[in-house]
């Protein structure tokens, strides 16, 4: 019974169940404002719950974090996948209401670096003192509870085992082929992680093999752009090479070890009450790798996207360096009537531009479907991309951006105005209607105070989706 007692102390938890009111069965979520006191809420609530309690205490930032289920002690939680799946997500759910929908950044830095990173160095502290203990007497412990529940019950338990003793002939006889058909995924397994650790020492080396090319690129006549043209080439497909052989060995592991789950989880289906009566639970045996397979293969895909990404912006860069370096060989007439012909281009685009930010500004901000409040967000950010150009179209050689400031000089002055005071009255009023419908206050003050910070940006933002909550859009 190896396998069985690794897991005995993991007990099942169900899913899928909703709550009507505060649950704190697994796990809660808190929050605390700097000065106020700690509020907590069961899972069930969300961290937003707990974050619209400390608000009303002080002002930001407000730290967020999740707790552990209150029925699990520490060693049940490092010592169970499952229960630390539970942990992580709602950790995971805390750190994206503060990032997400909170948007506060040093809400987020509180976050962690406060009272969630204690209770994970706490957890993983924990951790490495179990793994650093002896190994568990799998078979033994099973055997022991089994002992000591019939030393309790006496004779009534003493029949029920012997009555189990051929069945737990066949689950041992299950294990032990298990046992044996994983080793060679063990072995498996290990040749990749080592050959994944081998492949991701690489990438400092393959950094720098880059960054030469593109200095050497950018010393090199036409002539020579040639080779380093090439040299470039070898590297992309080098740096494909390896990689993909590594990705498909890692995929082929991944789909050995979901089949050996599925044949173990089918050969004990029909022993589960077995299980069951005596507390234990199926064993998990892959997950643990299948993740690890699954975050190695997450790394060589996106290092694969960087490597060619590099190799495209090189081979870009070389192809300009030649059409300079051929322009530069020709007389000045011709280079001439190639600046010309880009000035010209430019300036086209420019304009074009600055004709579309006007026609943009020139109409109204687009209104709500229901309660028929203006929405702001994208009009902030038209009149600070417009307020942005002033500087260019005041510079004394504005040269090409000629005809585009033309366009915008009359604008600037205006756009500045709405940005100082005609955005901020219009949010204003539109916190006050929505106050009127009766909305939650702890949103709506929340972007007061991005207001009257001078934060019209972060301010139009939260008071666009005030607006869309309100309306359930």
């Amino acid at each position: 019974m190896a396998a069985v007692a690794a897991l005995v102390a993991l007990g099942a938890v169900g899913s899928g169940c909703l709550w009507e009111r505060e649950d704190h069965t697994f796990g809660s979520f808190c929050a605390a404002a700097v000065g106020g006191e700690e509020h907590c809420v069961g899972e069930n609530l969300g961290p937003g719950v707990a974050w619209s309690k400390a608000e009303k205490d002080g002002a930001l930032p407000i730290e967020v974090w999740a707790t552990w289920p209150n029925n699990k002690t520490l060693d049940d939680i490092v010592a169970s996948s499952y229960s630390l799946d539970v942990w992580f997500g709602h950790i995971d759910e805390a750190i994206e209401y503060v990032r997400d929908d909170a948007r506060n950044a040093e809400s987020l830095r509180a976050t962690l670096a406060g009272k969630l990173e204690s209770l994970l160095d706490e957890a993983t502290d924990r951790q490495r003192a179990l793994l650093a203990q002896a190994p568990v007497d799998a078979a033994g412990n099973f055997k022991a509870a089994m002992i000591d529940k019939a030393s309790a019950e006496e004779d009534q338990l003493a029949a029920a085992l012997a009555a189990d003793k051929q069945a737990m002939a066949v689950v041992q006889a299950i294990f032990d082929q298990a046992r044996s058909d994983a080793a060679p995924l063990r072995s498996k397994y290990a040749g990749v992680a080592a050959r994944f650790a081998a492949y991701r020492a690489t990438e400092a080396a393959e950094t720098a093999a880059y960054a030469a090319l593109s200095e050497q690129a950018s010393r090199s006549d036409i002539d020579g752009l040639d080779g380093v043209e090439q040299a470039v080439l070898a590297a992309a497909r080098e740096a494909s090479r390896a990689p993909g052989e590594l990705a498909a060995e890692i995929l082929r592991s991944s789909a050995a070890l979901q089949v050996f789950a599925a044949s173990f989880e089918e050969a004990m289906a029909p022993h589960r009450e077995f299980l069951g009566t005596h507390g234990a639970v199926l064993p998990d045996m892959t997950s643990g790798a299948l993740r690890s397979l699954s975050a190695m293969l997450g790394y060589v895909q996106g290092r694969v996207a960087r490597s060619d990404a590099t190799a495209a912006a090189l081979l870009g860069g070389i192809a300009l360096r030649r059409q300079a370096l051929r322009v530069l060989q020709m007389d000045e007439g011709a280079r001439e009537a190639i600046a010309g012909a880009r000035a010209r281009k430019a300036s086209d685009a420019f304009g074009a531009r600055a004709r579309a930010q006007v026609a943009a500004l020139s109409a109204a901000p687009p209104v709500s479907g229901k309660l028929g409040l203006p929405l702001l967000a994208e009009r902030c950010g038209e009149l600070s991309a417009l307020v942005q150009l002033r500087p260019l179209c005041e510079a004394a050689g504005s040269s090409w951006r000629e005809a585009g400031c033309a366009e915008l000089r009359g604008r600037f002055d205006a756009a500045e105005a709405e940005l100082r005071t005609g955005l901020p009255r219009k949010i204003a009023a539109g916190l006050a209607a929505l106050r009127e419908t009766g909305m939650a206050a702890a949103a709506l003050d929340a972007v007061e105070a991005r207001l009257d910070a001078g934060d019209v940006k972060g301010a139009a933002i939260a008071y666009d989706a005030a607006v869309r909550d309100a309306e359930g859009t």
